[in-house]
């Protein structure tokens, strides 16, 4: 199974980041850079994942 994590973080100054990370089986495979939207960690994630493993992932989970 192949999972995109888009995970969002709040700093200390009160920004706010999202990153993805790309996952098989339970190993991770990939990790990206910060975003500012959700939307912006997902569309990069999807093409990371198409480009690199050719295959769109089973599940897209926001944490």
């Amino acid at each position: 199974m192949v999972e995109v994590m888009i995970e969002r973080w709040t700093n200390a100054d009160g920004s706010t980041d999202h990153l993805w990370s790309l996952w098989r089986d339970g190993d991770r495979l990939q990790f990206g850079r910060k975003h500012e939207t959700c939307e912006a960690a997902e569309a990069e994630a999807l093409e990371f994942c198409h480009r690199s493993l050719g295959v769109q992932p089973d599940r897209v989970t926001h944490l």
